[in-house]
């Protein structure tokens, strides 16, 4: 586990558990409270995983994964959804926006097994 991955959730609160669930599980964390300077984290710390939360006020994590998918420079990204909205609307989201992987806020203790297959795979 080398790179950190990157949590990106406006509420601190669940950005604090995200970071402490994967933490616990020996990896290494970024947490940014929105998605402004979300490229500049991902490429300066050599990120390739990243959560994003699905619901934030700035711009919405189904619409920054599609900004992710369109830099070539992120080619190499691998992508988690996540919200506290119900598994058929996240199952949606994931196929509409091309999302590697989602998981509701209820289930964090999937979350270190997600971002290890994940981070094991070749994008």
């Amino acid at each position: 586990m080398t790179a950190p991955v990157l949590v990106i959730d406006d509420s601190e609160i669940a950005r604090e558990e995200v970071s402490r669930v994967l933490r616990d599980a020996g990896w290494q964390v970024v947490a940014l409270p929105s998605p402004i300077g979300a490229t500049q984290a991902i490429v300066r710390h050599q990120a390739r995983v990243v959560i994003v939360d699905v619901f934030m006020p700035t711009l919405r994590g189904d619409r920054l994964l599609t900004l992710f998918r369109k830099n070539p420079r992120l080619g190499h990204l691998c992508v988690i959804l996540m919200s506290g909205h119900s598994e058929r609307e996240l199952e949606r989201l994931r196929t509409e926006a091309q999302a590697d992987a989602v998981i509701s806020k209820r289930d964090l203790h999937r979350l270190p097994a997600i971002v290890r297959w994940l981070a094991s795979k070749d994008r």
